[in-house]
């Protein structure tokens, strides 16, 4: 699969003129923590109980380390830092600690990790593959949807199909189960963890 993006006009306070044109990501929706554990979960066998724990240890670490003054670097991510806010004054001796607050919680990405990103990234432009409108598309071109996806993954899941098709789950289960039936692919795990693979 690839990262789907579209061209935008830049914005300007003039609108008579033309601006140029910039590319900007579509995004495909949000991973919630639920899906992401079950991701790493799928891809390195680690309990995911475990993974839940880790996870919320690094947060709460993270959140201490950070309200006390100090950026954090979290793996190969990146780091994480705060920035401040106080009303706009000329002198120091105008401001109150009171009226100086935190304003936002920044994330500056390792040059490795975004390096691996932009190695891993495939582009392709979003008017040529639009996200459907669900359950709009043939059944067919879902066929050809999925032989494509997993020709370039080991698995898909549910959630992953129903993205890739427009879908809703319970369209998707049902198609998904009519290619089983079919013989195109085959389904592992149980629950949350169940995944779909190509019958070669």
């Amino acid at each position: 699969m690839s990262a789907i993006y579209d061209l935008f006009e830049t914005p300007s306070p003039n609108k008579e003129e033309k601006q140029p044109l910039h590319a900007r990501i579509v995004s495909k929706g949000t991973v919630d923590k639920e899906e992401f554990l079950d991701r790493v979960h799928k891809f390195t066998g680690i309990s995911r109980s475990l993974l839940a724990g880790a996870m919320e240890a690094f947060a709460n670490e993270a959140r201490d380390l950070l309200a006390d003054g100090w950026n954090v670097e979290m793996g190969n991510f990146g780091f994480f830092s705060t920035s401040l806010q106080c009303p706009p004054v000329k002198d120091k001796k105008e401001i109150r600690a009171a009226s100086v607050q935190m304003k936002n919680i920044n994330f500056r990405a390792s040059r490795p990790f975004k390096k691996e990103v932009g190695d891993k990234m495939r582009l392709q432009r979003g008017e040529s593959i639009t996200r459907p409108k669900k359950n709009s598309i043939s059944r067919e071109t879902c066929r050809e949807r999925l032989n494509t996806y997993l020709e370039n993954h080991l698995f898909i899941s549910r959630t992953d199909y129903s993205h890739l098709t427009g879908r809703n789950k319970k369209v998707a289960i049902e198609e998904l189960n009519s290619f089983i039936t079919d013989g195109i692919i085959q389904k592992e795990g149980v629950g949350k963890l169940t995944v779909y693979i190509k019958v070669y």
